[in-house]
């Protein structure tokens, strides 16, 4: 495997942070070049420790793959996704306005809403914070994508399954 292949989580089929955000690093700066919209979503997964904790580790390993692969189905090939952390998922949005990166997380919500994940004991359902930042002019990635974060953060503390836009 070369140096510039590709980086991807096993258990998730994200792309891995470190590659995400070379592939974040170009979009910002072709969106900056071309003064086309960038937005990035960051989707936190809620109350992951109760779900392993309740559930067990390796059912919530098979929800996060199972929200990646939502994810994916909501974004339609719209742009990559990475794994920022263990259970914080980014999604950057190449030639996408905000407001329909606020639309598409809200249908990430609702498509969750609808699915049940299998434990040894039962069924589940996760929710998701999502933060929803669009690209200003001349914004580094770090920024937007700290931006995201933290509007995924402010999701949190407002009640968790909600999508907050910066």
């Amino acid at each position: 495997m070369s140096d510039r292949a590709p980086q991807i989580c096993p258990s998730t089929g994200a792309y891995l942070r470190p590659y995400f955000e070379s592939l974040l690093a170009k979009a910002v700066s072709d969106a900056n070049l071309a003064r086309m919209p960038l937005t990035l979503l960051w989707v936190d997964v809620d109350e992951t420790q109760e779900g392993n904790d309740a559930h067990g580790r390796e059912a919530m390993d098979a929800a996060l793959s199972g929200l990646v692969d939502e994810l994916a189905a909501e974004l339609d090939g719209r742009g990559p996704i990475g794994r920022m952390e263990g259970d914080a998922f980014a999604a950057s949005l190449y030639a996408v306005a905000p407001y329909v990166g606020e639309r598409l997380a809200e249908g990430l919500r609702r498509r969750l809403a609808d699915k049940r994940f299998r434990s040894q004991t039962d069924g589940f359902h996760i929710t998701v914070s999502v933060g929803v930042a669009g690209l200003r002019p001349g914004e580094p990635y770090g920024n937007l994508l700290d931006a995201a974060e933290a509007a995924s953060v402010q999701a949190k503390q407002a009640g968790r399954d909600r999508v907050v836009v910066r």
